[in-house]
């Protein structure tokens, strides 16, 4: 399981930290997240999870914290989405030894960010 091979929770904690610290301070996706990065950081941590094989508590903690209800009305375009993967890119390349492991979740990524974009293009006005 995916879960077990990246290092379970301690280890997904340490990839959305590095995530957020280069989110935070990237001039393209910075204004598109909260001044509470701690409640995002907690929110990623438990969708990583999940997505992972981890424990699946993630819609049973927060009904709205779901990723159409997240981010159906940002405005995030294409840029945003390929430059999120980067930035997720960075922090589990820099986090994991297991280039393997690492790929595998870059993977599941990739298809959720774009799955998000459409999710928000959907929902843009015309």
């Amino acid at each position: 399981m995916l879960y077990d091979d990246i290092g379970k929770q301690p280890v997904l904690e340490q990839i959305v930290a590095h995530f957020y610290q280069l989110v935070y301070a990237d001039s393209v996706l910075c204004p598109l997240f909260p001044a509470d990065r701690t409640r995002v950081e907690r929110a990623q941590v438990i969708f990583l999870t999940q997505l992972t094989g981890g424990p699946r508590h993630y819609d049973t903690h927060d009904s709205r914290m779901n990723l159409a209800m997240i981010h159906r009305l940002l405005p995030i375009e294409r840029h945003h989405a390929f430059r999120w993967i980067e930035l997720m890119e960075i922090a589990i390349y820099e986090t994991l030894s297991n280039q393997v492991v690492a790929e595998r979740l870059l993977e599941r990524l990739r298809i959720g960010a774009m799955n998000v974009l459409r999710i928000c293009e959907a929902h843009r006005e015309p």
